[in-house]
C-alpha cells in the first residue's frame, strides 16, 4: 500500500487505513450484466486491510443499491455519446480522492477514465476487455491503440480476448493478463430444484432451454427465436426461457408472436433468481456473435446442465466439444437446431455433459482464485513503479 514516503506494505502487513493502496475502479453503467456483476464481486472480496476501494460509475442502473452497500460510489450522469462533461467530473473526482491505482472497465469508462487518469498522473493505470467487441471501427481501435502506450496493463477475462486484442492494437504481450471469472460456487452447490417456478411460469413437464444475458444485439436471440421454432416443431414438449431486459426485448417479443411461439417463449425479464432458473432448466443455451468469458456458461455447468455455446470467445476455453457441452457456429441455425434436439432426445448423455462441466467449471473459476490473482496484480505493477520498494 503506497505510504507518503514511497513504500509499499507487504500484503501480509496489517497496515493503518491511511496506508491502504487506493482503487479507483471505472465502469460505464450500473446495469445488470456480467462484468458489473464481476466488479461486485471483485469490490466486494477485495481485502479491506490492503485496499480502500472507490467506484465511478458513468451512468445509473439497477445495480446502484448493491455497490452503495460495499463501496464509496460515485455516478456520473452521462447523456450522450460523447459528453466531455464526463472527463472534467472523473478529473475533479481522482485529483479529490487521489488513488494508487485507476481501474477501468470496457470501453467507454477504458477510453473517458484512462484519459482522466493521464491527466491526473494516477501512478499506475489498468483498463479491462471482456469481449471480442467485432462491433469496434478503424476508429475505436486507434483511440485503443494510443491510450495503450499510457497503461500498465490490460486485464481479459479470456486467453481468445487477449490474443484479439494484441493483434488488434499491436500490443506488447507483457502488458496483458489474463484473469478468470469468479463465480460464488458453494451458492450453485446447494441450490434446490423449486418446482414454484415453473407454476409461476405456467410449466408443468415440459423441458426447458433456457437463455438469457443483456438483450442486445450481440446475443444473437433472433436466431434463437428461429431456432426455437423448429425445435418447437420437431420436440413439443419444450419451453423457452429468456432471462433478461434489454433495447431489443420489444422486438423479440413482436418476432416471437409473428413465428407464432409466444405461448411457448417466456420473457421473464430481470430476475436475481438466475442459478434457480438454470437449476430447473434442461440445457442452457447462448449463441452470441461475440463473447469475453460467459459466465451464464460456467453458471450452466456449476448447476450440472449440459451447455452450448458459440465458438467464439471464452466458450472455446471451457467447453470441450462433445465432452461437457457443445460448440456451434453462431450463425448455422441448422447445426445449434441439431445439438438441442440431440440433447433433448438423449437425457444420459446430457448428465455427463453435465457433471463434466461442473468438475471444470468447479476447478477453474473460484472466486477466491480471481481475487487472489487481482490482488497480487495491483501489488505487482506497484512493484514495478520507479522510486517505489517493498518491505517484509
Amino acid at each position: 500500500m503506497i505510504r507518503k514516503n514511497g513504500i509499499i506494505g507487504h500484503p501480509q502487513t496489517k497496515s493503518p487505513l491511511s496506508d491502504r493502496i487506493k482503487i479507483c475502479f471505472i465502469i460505464g453503467t450500473l446495469e445488470i450484466g456480467g462484468a458489473e456483476k464481476q466488479l461486485y464481486l471483485l469490490i466486494k472480496n477485495l481485502n479491506k486491510e490492503m485496499f480502500d476501494v472507490f467506484l465511478i460509475a458513468l451512468r445509473d442502473g439497477r445495480m446502484r443499491k448493491d455497490f452503495q452497500e460495499i463501496t464509496k460510489l460515485y455516478i456520473l450522469k452521462k447523456r450522450f455519446k460523447f459528453d466531455l462533461t464526463i472527463l472534467f467530473n472523473l478529473i475533479r473526482i481522482i485529483k479529490k480522492e487521489k488513488p494508487d491505482v485507476l481501474h477501468t472497465f470496457m470501453f467507454t469508462s477504458n477510453t473517458w477514465g484512462r484519459l482522466a487518469g493521464i491527466f491526473c498522473k494516477v501512478p499506475v493505470i489498468i483498463a479491462s476487455e471482456r469481449s471480442a467487441d467485432l462491433w469496434k471501427r478503424w476508429y475505436h481501435n486507434l483511440i485503443d491503440k494510443i491510450l495503450f502506450r499510457f497503461t500498465d496493463r490490460i486485464i481479459c477475462n479470456s486467453n481468445e480476448v487477449k490474443n484479439i486484442y494484441i493483434k488488434r492494437i499491436n500490443g506488447e504481450k507483457k502488458k496483458f493478463e489474463v484473469i478468470y471469472n469468479g463465480i460464488e460456487i458453494e451458492k450453485y452447490e446447494t441450490i434446490k430444484q423449486n418446482l414454484i417456478l415453473k407454476d409461476a411460469f405456467g410449466i408443468k413437464n415440459q423441458k426447458i432451454i433456457l437463455t438469457g444475458g443483456r438483450l442486445s444485439f450481440e446475443k444473437n436471440l433472433e436466431k434463437f427465436l428461429n431456432v426455437a421454432k423448429i425445435v418447437k416443431e420437431k420436440f413439443k414438449n419444450v419451453k423457452f426461457l429468456i432471462v433478461g431486459e434489454g433495447d431489443q426485448k420489444v422486438k423479440l417479443k413482436k418476432l416471437a408472436k409473428n413465428l407464432n411461439i409466444q405461448d411457448d417463449v417466456i420473457f421473464t425479464g430481470y430476475r436475481d433468481d438466475l442459478p434457480e432458473l438454470i437449476k430447473i432448466s434442461d440445457i442452457v443455451v447462448l449463441i452470441s456473435l461475440w463473447e469475453g468469458m460467459p459466465n451464464l456458461i460456467i453458471e450452466g455447468m456449476l448447476c450440472k446442465k449440459p451447455v452450448i455455446c458459440t465458438k467464439i470467445g471464452g466458450g472455446k476455453e471451457i467447453i470441450k466439444d462433445g465432452e461437457n457441452g457443445f460448440l456451434i457456429d453462431p450463425k448455422n441455425q441448422k447445426e445449434i437446431v441439431e445439438k438441442i434436439l440431440f440433447l433433448l432426445n438423449n437425457e444420459e448423455k446430457s448428465k455427463i455433459f453435465g457433471q463434466n462441466g461442473y468438475n471444470y467449471a468447479k476447478k477453474t473459476f473460484s472466486l477466491e482464485k480471481m481475487i487472489e490473482s487481482y490482488q497480487n496484480l495491483f501489488i505487482e505493477v506497484l512493484k514495478e513503479k520507479k522510486n517505489v520498494k517493498i518491505y517484509s
